[in-house]
């Protein structure tokens, strides 16, 4: 797959060529189509240019529009080739609803999340009718940003959308609590607070990396009587852990709701 042409140019799109580019992936082979010019800079920053520029057959066309606007996409790419090869990041609509467009298609669905900048990107994967070796190159594609899992039941994405593209959020979203506190300990010191969490995240990283046993991991920092068992202590008993879970079902269950909806 040497020459991509996103349909999409927001921030998932922008996540993956930017992991792209920097795994040494040409800017010159990949094109956009977008009509948001906030997005229209970003990548023409990175040098991606409108794919009607592109002089060269076009081998992979991804589209990462939003839900809405996925079937009038998919219908302008079929419209301008016989037999496109299509990768769908768009969350909800199923290969049935693509495939009901004509027969010769070659379509699969990917869910990246934005650590794909990053190379530490996690890409689920459901092929729906590309051929073997068309979906060897896809992985490795995506392997370029990070690691790929494939998925044999199409209904198992609306389970990874929730708890791995979503991922990210839920994160920083936990992390904004230890930023009020630190900003207080650093005396505003922003910076400092930055580099604080960007440590302690990148020891937990490491921690489970070299060891995978979550339990062992805690057990090694809550000592008896001490603060670590006393903050988790709370968390027990307020069921934090129950209400994250609440927190993951309620994202899997919307995500298939769009399918229903599209």
């Amino acid at each position: 797959m040497k020459n991509l042409a996103f349909f999409g140019g927001g921030n998932i799109a922008q996540s993956i060529i930017k992991g792209l580019i920097n795994s040494g992936y040409s800017p010159k082979n990949i094109f956009f189509v977008d009509r948001n010019g906030n997005n229209q800079k970003v990548l023409k920053k990175l040098g991606i240019k409108k794919l009607s520029d592109a002089k060269n057959k076009i081998d992979l066309y991804i589209l990462a529009v939003k839900p809405k606007d996925a079937t009038s996409a998919f219908q302008t790419i079929l419209n301008e080739n016989t037999k496109p090869k299509i990768v769908s990041l768009v969350a909800g609509v199923k290969t049935k609803r693509y495939k009901s467009f004509g027969k010769n298609i070659e379509i699969m669905r990917a869910m990246p999340n934005t650590s794909s900048k990053f190379g530490l990107g996690i890409t689920a994967i459901y092929n729906s009718s590309f051929k073997q070796t068309d979906l060897s190159r896809v992985i490795k594609l995506f392997e370029k940003v990070g690691i790929v899992i494939t998925l044999k039941e199409e209904k198992k994405i609306d389970t990874f959308t929730g708890m791995i593209g979503s991922g990210p959020a839920y994160f920083f979203y936990l992390l904004k609590s230890y930023e009020k506190k630190l900003l207080k300990l650093c005396d505003g010191n922003e910076q400092k607070v930055n580099e604080i969490i960007v440590n302690l995240m990148k020891g937990v990283g490491a921690s489970v990396e070299n060891d995978k046993d979550l339990d062992k991991l805690i057990s090694a920092v809550a000592s008896k009587k001490g603060t670590t068992e006393a903050g988790l202590k709370s968390f027990k008993e307020n069921k934090l852990n129950k209400v994250f879970e609440k927190g993951l079902k309620a994202a899997i269950k919307r995500s298939g709701e769009i399918s229903n909806e599209y």
